[in-house]
């Protein structure tokens, strides 16, 4: 039980380190004299096989999500949202229970969170490339 708690806590402070790199690096591409998504490569996937790839949108879907556009960042790539929230979740009660010094408890790591994400990541996947391929509805062409 204590091993599971120090655990917890180290996870909360992972993710506090995670968010002030985020935070740093948000603050870099904001000020950054160039075009910060120039730099980022083509999906190596999709060039090759001329097919999404399961990250495919993964970059815009982050930009639109702390920015605020939650459903163009769902449009993108639905696993983003999926992980901001649960992010979003797990530092707030963490907060909670770093603050209360114990009186309540952080959230717990449950493996449903995992296939829930695998789950997501697959059927975008799967229907991405169904439209491209049935429809030639290329999803994410001109964004």
């Amino acid at each position: 039980m204590l091993q599971s708690k120090v655990l917890e806590h180290n996870l909360y402070i992972a993710g506090l380190v995670f968010a002030a790199v985020s935070f740093a690096g948000i603050i870099f591409a904001i000020s950054a004299p160039f075009d910060v998504s120039s730099i980022i490569p083509p999906c190596t996937f999709k060039s090759v096989t001329g097919l999404y790839c399961p990250g495919c949108g993964g970059t815009r879907a982050v930009i639109s999500f702390v920015t605020g556009h939650w459903l163009k960042s769902f449009m993108y790539n639905s696993f983003v949202p999926y992980c901001g929230i649960l992010y979003i979740l797990f530092m707030a009660k963490g907060t909670r229970a770093f603050i209360s010094k114990g009186k309540y408890q952080y959230m717990k790591f449950r493996d449903i969170y995992v296939f829930c994400g695998i789950a997501i990541l697959l059927i975008q996947f799967v229907a991405r490339n169904i439209m491209l391929l049935v429809y030639g509805k290329d999803l994410l062409a001109g964004h």
